[in-house]
């Protein structure tokens, strides 16, 4: 719990507020009659400024059309020179809009957050291709032990969100560079792009291109698991269209990270043969 903070590991001008203390005194001399409040309007007050903001709680629209200019100093500059939406709904897409005009480098929820889904997507996909009792065996922590099958998927886990994350880094930068289109809106363009193509293939047979699914699944599917049952074996047990989703959704993202908003039916049978 944040009252566990040792506060002895501030420097002279840092202060730890609880919400409920009351009537403290800043190390500049403020004074804070209520830390509850202090807690809640923190996010737009005149100390809270850093090179890199990652809001990862709060409530939604906290930055909204009628508050942002507080992100600016008395000079009109951003506060912050980065921003990653770590919580959903902390800005507002006008607030974000308004924020980029004034030159923060800002990545939205919809961006940042997708590792959330790709864990808990793989997290379900392990409990659909092994048996209960493998699972138990493989995945289920005995008396604060974690199997060595669990630390090798947690981490396999960790290094694909890390691959999906520099892609989706990358197509942003590349495509607001060229094309000077705002980041937010460039998350929400390049999301559609996906699903739009993704709900395509999920119409087509080239699910059944066994070699494929293989080679578009190994990079999103970890290799223990593989190794742990087999590829026939994972096949069998996973429910179809789970697998086509997993084949669509991954054909139709490396597609567009490596093409761009630009990709079309051209460049999509070019990466199917090179595929």
């Amino acid at each position: 719990m944040v009252e566990n903070f040792r506060k002895d590991r501030l420097s002279a001008q840092g202060f730890f507020v609880g919400i409920k203390d009351r009537n403290v005194t800043l190390p500049d001399g403020e004074k804070v009659e209520l830390g509850l409040e202090f807690r809640n309007t923190f996010h737009l007050h005149p100390k809270f400024a850093a090179d890199l903001f990652v809001p990862c709680g709060g409530r939604p629209s906290s930055i909204n059309i009628n508050n942002w200019q507080n992100y600016l100093d008395d000079k009109g500059n951003p506060r912050f020179k980065v921003i990653v939406e770590g919580a959903n709904l902390f800005i507002t897409q006008q607030a974000r809009l308004r924020l980029e005009e004034k030159g923060v480098i800002l990545y939205k929820d919809a961006s940042a957050n997708k590792g959330g889904v790709t864990s808990s997507s793989l997290e379900v996909l392990a409990s659909l291709a092994l048996t209960d009792v493998e699972y138990e065996r493989l995945m289920c922590v005995r008396d604060g032990v974690s199997p060595p099958f669990r630390r090798k998927y947690v981490e396999q886990i960790l290094e694909i969100v890390r691959a999906n994350a520099r892609l989706e880094f990358d197509i942003i930068w590349k495509e607001n560079a060229a094309k000077k289109i705002p980041r937010s809106v460039l998350s929400d363009l390049i999301s559609e792009k996906i699903n739009a193509i993704k709900d395509s293939v999920s119409r087509t047979e080239l699910v059944k291109d066994r070699a494929l699914f293989k080679k578009m699944t190994a990079c999103c599917i970890p290799g223990a698991l593989v190794e742990e049952i087999g590829f026939g074996k994972l096949m069998k047990r996973v429910p179809g269209p789970y697998l086509k989703a997993v084949f669509a959704s991954q054909l139709a993202s490396r597609y567009v990270y490596r093409y761009g908003l630009n990709a079309d039916e051209l460049t999509f049978y070019e990466f199917l043969n090179e595929a």
